[in-house]
């Protein structure tokens, strides 16, 4: 794959998570969870810098054994190591941050540490596809639904279950929907600085098969990737 501009790759990485803590470390298939975006994202071997931004030392620590590699261990601000600090927020200081060395780059490519059954070649796509299209509206990465959305509802008082399709139609009656999975974002710099924001009014979507599209959340997800590493390591 031929590059084209200047390429900024960042992963963020707060030491800290409510749900399931120190998520970003937890050992999955024999290495820390972060450890599998990185080296997705190295294998795709692209002209690129590589950052992990994070608040945490340990995780800062792991980022360094990949300098070698080229990867940036980067410390963030203190005020973008709290609980309410926003994607977009660290986003930004990012950015600034290798601007502030010399760097300009024009693409931004999201990988969040907690879908790590992404590969390299997920990565490359949304970035072809962004190129295909112009590189104006900001690329996702999805994945299809396992179920259609006519058959989610609510419960509501009395456990009354409202606003599902009765029809009785089956699954593959149904339109094919899609769901973002959060595994790569790419967007163009000049977008995110002047608009403070990651998502373009329209987007453009990069399929990513269900079984690479798993976000770590809670204790039982990290049990469904290890069993998936293993079935695709037999």
């Amino acid at each position: 794959m031929t590059d084209s501009g200047d390429i900024l790759m960042v992963i963020p990485a707060r030491g800290g998570s409510k749900r399931l803590p120190r998520k970003n470390l937890l050992p999955l298939a024999g290495k820390p969870l972060i450890c599998w975006t990185l080296e997705a994202a190295l294998d795709a071997k692209l002209n690129a810098r590589l950052m992990v931004t994070t608040d945490d030392e340990e995780i800062m620590d792991i980022a360094r054994q990949y300098e070698s590699r080229g990867v940036i261990a980067y410390k963030r601000p203190d005020e973008l190591a709290t609980d309410t600090a926003s994607t977009i927020d660290v986003l930004l200081d990012a950015v600034q941050a290798v601007q502030a060395v010399g760097h300009t780059p024009e693409t931004l490519v999201l990988l969040q540490p907690t879908s790590p059954l992404r590969k390299a070649c997920d990565i490359l796509s949304a970035l072809r596809i962004y190129r295909e299209n112009g590189c104006t509206d900001t690329v996702v990465t999805v994945c299809e639904v396992d179920h259609p959305t006519a058959w989610i509802g609510r419960v509501c008082e009395g456990s009354r279950l409202e606003g599902i399709d009765l029809s009785g139609k089956r699954s593959q009656d149904y339109p094919k929907e899609y769901r973002l999975n959060g595994a790569v974002c790419v967007v163009s710099v000049d977008h995110l600085l002047s608009h403070a924001k990651v998502f373009t009014d329209s987007l453009i979507a990069s399929v990513m098969p269900r079984e690479r599209s798993l976000d770590v959340d809670v204790g039982v997800d990290l049990v469904i990737c290890e069993g998936l590493i293993g079935a695709n390591q037999a």
